[in-house]
Formats: C-alpha cells, structure tokens, sequence
C-alpha cells in the first residue's frame, strides 16, 4: 500500500519531520513511480533501525562504512599511483609547465624565421627554391612540438618494480602507527 508523507509519520507514531530527517539519512524510499511510500517496506526498515539503534549497532555500521570508504580511497591512490609509475599519468602543474615551456620556444623558434629566412633566400630567383626552403624550416619549426618524452615532464624515469612496492611499505608503516 503507498501512502503519503503524513500517513506514514502517523502509522510509525513519528512526526512528519523525523520522517524528512530519516528519509535524508537514506531511510524511506520512495515507491517507484509515485511520491509515496510502500508502508510495507517503511514499516520493516523503521523497525529494523530502532533494534539497531537500541543494541548501538548503528555506530558499528558506520564505522565499518567509513573503514570501507577509507580502503577505497586508498586503493584509488594505489592506482594513482601505479599510473603514475608506469608513465601513464602527470601532476597537472608539471604538463602545464612542460607545455609553457615547449610553447615559448616553439613561439620563440617561429619569430626567428623571418630574420633566418631573410638571409637564406635573399638574392633568390626561383620561387620554387624559395618556397622548397621556407618548408623545410617550417617543417623544422613543427618538429619540435612533436617531440615529446614523458621524462621530459617531471623530470622522473619510469618507476621500477623496487619503487611500486616501497611505496606501499611506507603506506603500510603508516597504517599500523
């Protein structure tokens, strides 16, 4: 049977803001495809959480959920962490700065052109020569961009197995302090 809001609090004998409070703590679904609440299913979840109010389980069951989102985040920086080992992920500060880096020279390298050019194809009367020696330095120019080294980056090699597991000694010796 689905009932509203305040036909739940009077069935429970609650009001109908300990029924709000409880629905925000993950209690009282609501019934699929409707705004009202399966009675039914209310009435067991509100009894089970009173007999586990009253033999203080509900601490443990936090605790433990709180002991599994820490696990989680853990492993979520284990894997991070590998990643990053295995040169498959960077500090977002140490891409940005590699990439200024690359650009201001590559930027610089294209301002230079015009005086370089100039004296390469002064005098010069074949427009084919002239433009075979304008692309050669343009293609030159672009190589650069193309030359990346994940080394380069942060300036690390790629991580060694030794590595991967001193890490997670560390972790450990912090975990067990």
């Amino acid at each position: 049977m689905i009932v509203n809001q305040k036909e739940l609090a009077q069935c429970l004998g609650i009001s109908t803001r300990q029924v709000r409070n409880l629905r925000q703590d993950g209690m009282f679904q609501q019934a699929a495809g409707t705004r009202g609440y399966s009675i039914e299913k209310c009435v067991q979840e509100y009894i089970d959480f009173k007999i586990n109010a009253e033999m203080g389980r509900s601490a443990s069951i936090s605790k433990e959920k709180i002991q599994a989102e820490h696990e989680e985040v853990k492993r979520q920086i284990s894997v991070l962490k590998l990643r990053k080992l295995r040169r498959e992920l960077h500090e977002a500060a140490d891409v940005e700065a590699f990439l200024s880096d690359m650009l201001i020279q590559f930027k610089n390298r294209l301002l230079s052109l015009p005086t370089k050019m100039a004296m390469e194809i002064a005098g010069e009367t074949d427009v084919n020569q002239i433009i075979d020696t304008l692309t050669k330095d343009i293609y030159e120019a672009l190589d650069e961009l193309s030359e990346y080294d994940p080394d380069d980056i942060d300036g690390q090699e790629a991580g060694t197995y030794d590595e991967m597991y001193e890490d997670e000694d560390d972790e450990d010796e912090d975990d067990e302090i």
